[in-house]
């Protein structure tokens, strides 16, 4: 199956990687249009409206920065699953091709349905270089697998973004990346459709994005709901 630019493909299967928390939550936030924050900080955009020169810290929550109107459930077809992104910024951004998959696809790190310590955990990392393709597991397979094995690793770089633990049919989606200082901001939200599995397991998204000069600084900034936003630090494996 080909993957389209900004098209997402769910997939079914089963969570094996382990718990890892992200650390660094320093990033710009262009997203927000409040620059009167106590720190003194502004949104992280410059006066001219391009991406942000200028680093920020957010919180690990902090409230969505655009309205957000949850539609009815009377007829789920006629519901889109993407509501909570709705009002999100798409510009500016990089191309970038991206899966969401309720599987796990890393050997030794991630998340762990089997290890759960608690409701909300997050964890985000780069690949970055061939050899990367061996931190999945041997039985990983799948349109995520797939955009990996396919990366061309000069040009580009892979983000996986993993969150857990929910149903599989709840995955994390990105809107858009964007360039930042010293590397990226991507901002995305949960898939949330009327009707839902009651599985409880890890949510994956991997996208496939031109390579910057710099990815030592970056972020993934997901709506969960309404009144949440969680800031997810990349983590350097």
């Amino acid at each position: 199956m080909e993957v389209n630019r900004r098209r997402t493909v769910q997939l079914a299967g089963a969570s094996l990687s382990s718990i890892v928390l992200a650390g660094c939550l320093s990033a710009a936030d262009p997203e927000s249009g409040d620059d009167s924050d106590d720190s003194g900080d502004t949104d992280g955009s410059d006066p001219t409206g391009e991406p942000g020169d200028r680093n920020r810290d957010l919180p690990r929550f902090d409230d969505p920065p655009y309205e957000i109107t949850e539609p009815e459930c009377a007829e789920a077809k006629d519901r889109d699953p993407l509501w909570l992104c709705e009002n999100m910024m798409t510009e500016p951004s990089v191309e970038f091709d991206q899966v969401e998959t309720s599987s796990a696809i890393f050997a030794d790190e991630g998340l762990r349905v089997d290890e759960q310590q608690g409701d909300d955990q997050y964890y985000a990392t780069f690949l970055t270089e061939a050899g990367d393709r061996d931190r999945l597991h041997d039985g990983a397979s799948g349109s995520a697998v797939k955009l990996i094995e396919k990366t061309n690793f000069d040009t580009e770089a892979v983000l996986v973004a993993q969150t857990g633990w929910g149903s599989g049919s709840e995955t994390p989606h990105l809107k858009r990346i964007e360039g930042v200082n010293d590397g990226i901001h991507a901002f995305g939200c949960y898939r949330r459709p009327c009707i839902v599995t009651s599985d409880q397991t890890v949510r994956t998204v991997v996208s496939r994005f031109a390579r910057p000069a710099s990815l030592d600084r970056s972020m993934v900034s997901l709506t969960v709901d309404p009144e949440t936003r969680v800031n997810i630090g990349v983590r350097d494996w």
